[in-house]
């Protein structure tokens, strides 16, 4: 297995997932990312553990206050880039080079003109957000502070994302976890710059971030501009072609919409959550990291299959498709159970990493939570693959219609759980979303993968008659 990872990633500057076992270039596709999403996740709780230990638990809930505002519209940003990135993937697995060439610029133009709506909208409603959602008075100033510095910064964490998922869209996850690792080091020592050595507090932390990225985003671009000859531009190509501009939306803009409506559900339950205090806010804050680790493996295996998935419907190898996703479903079931084994018995360690050992309620609310979500992840691990499998094959109205689905349920799930049960209620929120949502994508997910299939195998036969 290490020398396949070393051969696709040494040979090339991409990777054809056309050919090989599906389960070896689905792993080896998938190394790579996993490592960076979990180096990107680690360098998010370096910033709330300098956030919790330099200065102190109530910056530490304010930080954890702008995450369901920031990810409301930066979540645009990274559905709508995973959802071009099929468009490219599929143009990339059929070997039409200027097709490919032309989705890139294309939906570079539409990546640019989201990003400058969500810097406006994101200064302009931030507050009334956080008012929403019955931010403390006490930490709603640094909210502001910390989601502002986000905001302003979104035209780089878009070109970024943008970049980071061409280069998957082209089989190759290797060099963006080499810029990923870069921006994380960088991350780590300019936190500790701007927080410790300047004193700046939650300004320094967004400071970092948005630099951090800028960073890698430079770098990103003299790497694919010097590797890859199908991005060896004409004139021609840089030419709006609204029919891409529709096909790139149709695709690209209900994953963007999924990101945001997620968000839009968990503004619910930080409102609920905001009204039981600020230790309670604390614990969840450093608990969901646990969570977010774990998103962001299946994340990896995730994306590995959309790739895997869009190039081989692209080059019409359907059997190749089924093969790789129930290949795929068994690694993260496997993932699953075992990192759910491992938050079981270390939960408590896990805690100590963000809030010093005397906050003693905050640690106990914490282990609470993580102890019980954890057992629920093997539902997430399922729900990934069958998402991402539909997505891959241009089904994108399916992660819309569950992120319909996960707004009325955290919403409800706020209402008459979180409300009635305090923290306890919080814990259940989750794996209750997780479940209804992976059954109502299971029970579709044969219809809408066999559709594809039909509607890309008429158009071949009228292409051929």
């Amino acid at each position: 297995m290490i020398s396949t990872i070393k051969n696709r990633f040494t040979n090339s500057s991409t990777m054809d997932m056309t050919k090989g076992k599906p389960y070896k270039v689905i792993i080896a596709f998938a190394i790579p990312l996993m490592i960076g999403n979990v180096f990107q996740q680690l360098y998010s709780m370096v910033d709330t553990m300098v956030v919790g230990r330099f200065i102190g638990t109530n910056a530490l809930a304010a930080v954890g206050a702008t995450s369901p505002v920031v990810q409301l519209l930066i979540g645009l940003i990274v559905g709508l880039t995973g959802g071009l990135s099929v468009v490219v993937a599929q143009k990339f697995g059929a070997g039409a080079k200027k097709l490919t060439r032309k989705s890139i610029i294309n939906g570079l133009y539409l990546t640019i003109a989201i990003s400058i709506i969500i810097t406006v909208l994101g200064l302009l409603l931030n507050r009334a957000l956080f008012e929403l959602i019955n931010t403390a008075e006490d930490i709603i100033d640094g909210a502001l502070v910390y989601s502002s510095i986000l905001f302003i910064g979104a035209i780089t964490t878009a070109i970024y994302n943008y970049e980071v998922a061409v280069l998957r869209a082209f089989g190759n996850s290797f060099i963006p976890l080499v810029f990923l690792i870069i921006s994380s080091v960088l991350n780590v020592v300019l936190d500790i710059f701007f927080v410790v050595s300047l004193g700046l507090g939650i300004a320094g932390v967004g400071i970092a971030t948005v630099l951090a990225q800028f960073i890698s985003c430079i770098l990103c671009y003299f790497y694919m501009r010097k590797s890859f000859d199908v991005l060896t531009f004409e004139k021609d190509d840089y030419k709006l072609d609204m029919s891409l501009i529709k096909e790139q939306i149709r695709v690209g803009m209900p994953m963007a919409f999924f990101q945001s409506l997620l968000s839009i559900s968990f503004l619910f339950v930080q409102s609920a959550l905001n009204t039981l205090g600020n230790n309670e806010v604390a614990a969840y804050t450093a608990a969901y990291k646990m969570d977010t680790l774990m998103l962001q493996i299946l994340s990896a295996f995730g994306t590995s299959i959309s790739t895997f998935t869009a190039q081989n419907y692209g080059s019409n190898d359907f059997d190749r498709v089924k093969q790789g996703a129930k290949s795929c479903l068994k690694i993260t079931i496997t993932i699953s159970i075992i990192t759910a084994l491992i938050v079981y018995f270390f939960g408590e360690t896990f805690m100590i990493l963000f809030v010093g050992k005397d906050e003693s309620e905050v640690i106990r609310l914490g282990i609470q939570y993580v102890r019980f979500t954890s057992c629920f992840y093997i539902i997430l691990g399922v729900n990934f693959v069958i998402r991402f499998v539909l997505t891959g094959v241009g089904q994108a109205i399916v992660p819309l219609g569950v992120g319909i689905l996960e707004v009325f349920i955290r919403a409800l799930a706020a209402y008459y759980l979180i409300y009635p049960l305090g923290f306890t209620g919080m814990t259940y929120t989750n794996p209750l979303c997780w479940g209804v949502s992976t059954l109502l994508i299971a029970l579709t997910y044969p219809t809408l993968l066999n559709k594809s299939f039909n509607k890309k195998y008429q158009r071949l036969v009228e292409n051929y008659s």
